[in-house]
């Protein structure tokens, strides 16, 4: 497995080599990193952003469409996002209550990780992530702007960007009208970002449930050595008629003098060694020695015409959907500098705390506390786990 380090340093590089080729290439034409076009992008060391002027437009026109819909969602964000807020406080102060006085009972449920492209992701998840990455940053903005525009507020820009490593998109209201906006209205431009993932995540969800039996099959082959027999997409059922999935893969057989593997299409019988007859080894074990190098959990699609390799990516992609969704959407209600939640609970002080210096006293102190509140339960998961790639 690829370290941390070495995975943070190709990553360094890759950004070094894109910045000096966008410099070449700038200079070459004789412009800066910004152009009076509608779409710009610019490029610094680590960090990347591509801006779209001419958005108000396609806003303006989806605004004006069910109004009373939109207005509806708006509403019920502000809610929403405040229960959201409330249960992203509360996951990470029993995690690390986990942490700290329940040891015993740390698995992997407790795990509280960044979403870092190349780092804690595994490369043949990365299709899957961008995907997911695509729909919320999309839905995500697309809210805020419609939202905005609903409160009359104009909208300058929208774009994507990332910083090294962490992706993130955003809409860009003029400043000063947002400034000047009521503490409503900014309470429903902020809030309904996360309102509209965390009903992408419950979508996701649905069709996983309704698309999916919640019921291991068994397990697929994503990789296997060039010799081996069982092929890649197999799905193994049974090794000697031991069911195979992944709370399995761990149990004892003892070793005969042939092995049957019985995936959904196949059955097939492997001569063993003399040498290892009557030993007992996991099913793991007996899995690479038969030459699968990597598995994956495989659940059955009640989609008939769906093929074995189709339908576990399918899976896969709602899975990182929901994932991403609703970890977006419950993450981003923390009230955190740079963070939708910040600005609903900066509206809600304004409100209803009169003194302003009271106010911001607030707003720092719960931030401190929420950054802590995160900082330490990634700290305690790499701490109880180790360094480790999803």
């Amino acid at each position: 497995m690829v370290s941390i380090y070495e995975a943070l340093a190709v990553l360094a590089a890759a950004w070094v080599a894109a910045f000096l080729l966008y410099r070449v290439i700038a200079r070459r034409k004789g412009t800066g990193a910004e152009d009076a076009s509608s779409i710009s992008v610019t490029l610094y060391p680590l960090f990347l952003i591509v801006k779209s002027r001419s958005i108000s437009k396609p806003l303006d026109i989806l605004a004006q469409k069910l109004p009373r819909f939109w207005d509806a969602v708006s509403r019920a964000a502000v809610a929403t996002g405040f229960g959201l807020m409330a249960l992203a406080i509360y996951i990470l102060s029993s995690n690390l209550s986990t942490y700290l006085f329940r040891p015993e009972q740390v698995g992997g449920q407790n795990i509280v990780i960044p979403l870092i492209i190349g780092v804690t992701i595994r490369l043949e998840n990365l299709p899957y992530l961008f995907l997911a990455f695509a729909i919320v940053l999309i839905t995500h903005e697309g809210l805020h702007g419609i939202a905005a525009r609903r409160e009359g507020l104009p909208v300058k820009s929208a774009g994507i960007f990332m910083i090294f490593v962490v992706p993130g998109g955003f809409v860009e209201p003029d400043e000063e009208a947002f400034k000047s906006a009521s503490p409503g209205a900014r309470m429903r431009v902020a809030a309904v970002g996360s309102f509209a993932n965390i009903a992408v995540g419950l979508l996701a969800l649905m069709l996983m449930f309704g698309a999916f039996v919640p019921q291991e099959l068994g397990l697929i082959a994503l990789q296997v050595e060039p010799n081996s027999r069982i092929k890649v997409n197999d799905i193994i059922v049974s090794v000697d008629d031991v069911p195979v999935n992944r709370g399995t893969l761990g149990t004892s057989i003892i070793i005969k003098e042939t092995i049957r593997i019985k995936t959904l299409t196949n059955e097939y019988v492997f001569d063993t060694n003399p040498d290892v007859r009557g030993r007992e080894f996991t099913l793991g074990s007996v899995l690479r020695g038969l030459g699968v190098t990597q598995v994956d959990t495989f659940f059955p699609s009640r989609i008939t015409w769906l093929d074995p390799f189709s339908a576990y990516n399918f899976y896969r992609a709602l899975y990182w959907l929901q994932l991403v969704s609703i970890g977006v959407a419950v993450f981003n209600m923390l009230p955190i500098y740079m963070l939708d939640g910040s600005l609903v609970l900066r509206a809600v002080l304004e409100k209803f705390v009169k003194e302003g210096r009271h106010a911001k006293v607030i707003i720092n102190t719960v931030a401190l506390l929420c950054i802590g509140l995160v900082v330490a339960n990634i700290s305690f998961t790499y701490a109880t786990f180790g360094f480790f790639q999803i």
